[in-house]
Formats: structure tokens, C-alpha cells, sequence
């Protein structure tokens, strides 16, 4: 099992405009099922939107809008709970976003991070997520809601908890970065801008590469994210490895 690899999200003034495609982590992995994330109920005391964000982070990770809606069904789960520095154990396979930072891990222009490095061999050639925890730099940023200032009206200079969160949670699904701009697995974001809250067909395409029907091994393959193992190998008659 690995550990303590971090994937982060940060702050910028200008979106990208380059265009490529979903990035997988490496290994390509998936949860044996649905996971489902235990969403800090402490909040994030400067969003006023009555429970400091908790309600609209949960929803957001439950929403039809993000990762649920890939086309796949439901891939993620999230509640709202205690998260503290005595349960928030990374490998401990209990998912956990949390809006501190107890690590001291996610700072500067980092706006959030996930702790992707905890996966298992399944024996079969493909591999398994165990963990994948949140942290959130709460305190270098301010922060709001779409329920403290929906669709942008009255923000100013300020970070959307939902999109942030929901890139975070695609990383913990086991997507990378992707360099298509608008997608919600960008690696920066614009104060104000909930853009990464919605996935866009970029995103949608890397889950279904992730958790869509899939090929065995030893079946005819023409790309990578056809086989279950993410390796089409073979030249001119390829097949999955």
C-alpha cells in the first residue's frame, strides 16, 4: 500500500486554454464501491449560509451535476459528520473531507488537497482504492456558498466551497488533472467562478473510463480505457493486458 501522495487544487486569475483530455492517477484505480464521504460538519465559519457550507458541500458531492451524473449511476456518496484531529486517519478507509488542515500540508495557493496514495493490488490487474482523505485551507482564503451568494451575485474575491470540493472527490474517484479548460478537474480556479461544481464531458468521460462497463483481459481492445486494466497492448491486433 502507498501512502501520502497529495493531488492539490489552486488559486488563479486567469482559466487555461489548452486542450487535451482526462488524465487517470496512475495506477488507473476504483473503489470496489461507492464510497461515501463524511463531510466536516464543523463548516467553514466564514460561509453564511447557515451551516457554514456543510449542506451545500454535501450536496454538491450528491448531485446529479457532478459525479453522480457521469452517466455511470452513483459513484460517490457524502454525509455530514464529526471530523476531527482524532478521527481523521489517513488509510483507515473511512473517506474524510475535512475543512482544516491538520496535516499542515495544503498551503500558499493551495485551496484544498487529497491524499490519493493509499491503494491495494486486487490480484486481478487492477487496483483497488483504500482511502483517499480531504484537507481544505480554510484559513488562506475566503470562502462562500451558493447559498451565501448564489450564481456569483455579492461574492468578492472569494472561493466556492462546492466546486473545490467536487474536484477534490473526483481526485479521490481517481481522476488527475486534466488541461481542458472549464472542466471541473482543472487544476486552478478563479475566485468567484462555482464553474467545477458542474462536471463537463471531459470529466464525464474519465469516470466512465474509470467506473464504465469495462474489458477482461485477453479481450480485443483499440485504447487504453477500454480494458478493466487500462492497458491495451498488441499493435495491430491489441488486446488487454
Amino acid at each position: 500500500m502507498k501512502k501520502n501522495v497529495l493531488t492539490a487544487f489552486v488559486i488563479v486569475s486567469l482559466p487555461a486554454l489548452v486542450v487535451s483530455a482526462f488524465v487517470l492517477l496512475s495506477p488507473p484505480r476504483t473503489w470496489d464501491s461507492p464510497p461515501t464521504y463524511i463531510v466536516d460538519d464543523g463548516g467553514i465559519s466564514t460561509i453564511n449560509d447557515g451551516d457554514n457550507g456543510v449542506t451545500a458541500v454535501v450536496n454538491a458531492l450528491n448531485s446529479n451535476d457532478a459525479w453522480n451524473g457521469a452517466g455511470v449511476g452513483v459513484v460517490v456518496n457524502a454525509v455530514a459528520g464529526p471530523v476531527n484531529a482524532g478521527n481523521f486517519v489517513l488509510g483507515d478507509g473511512i473517506p474524510m473531507l475535512t475543512f482544516t488542515d491538520p496535516l499542515n500540508v495544503c498551503t500558499g495557493n493551495c485551496l484544498a488537497a487529497t491524499f490519493t496514495g493509499f491503494f491495494s493490488d486486487r490480484g486481478d490487474g487492477t487496483t483497488r482504492i483504500d482511502d483517499a482523505d480531504v484537507v481544505t485551507n480554510a484559513d488562506g482564503f475566503a470562502w462562500t456558498s451558493e447559498g451565501e451568494d448564489p450564481g456569483g451575485a455579492g461574492c468578492s474575491s472569494e472561493i466556492y466551497v462546492e466546486g473545490v470540493q467536487v474536484h477534490e472527490v473526483g481526485h479521490g474517484l481517481g481522476l488527475g488533472h486534466t488541461n481542458v479548460s472549464g472542466a471541473t478537474m482543472l487544476p486552478t480556479v478563479a475566485f468567484c467562478d462555482n464553474g467545477p461544481a458542474t462536471i463537463e464531458q471531459d470529466d464525464a468521460d474519465g469516470i466512465n473510463a474509470l467506473y464504465g462497463e469495462c474489458l477482461p483481459k485477453g479481450a480485443s481492445c483499440s485504447r487504453d480505457s477500454d480494458c478493466c486494466g487500462m492497458k491495451c497492448r498488441g499493435g495491430r491486433n491489441p488486446v488487454c493486458r
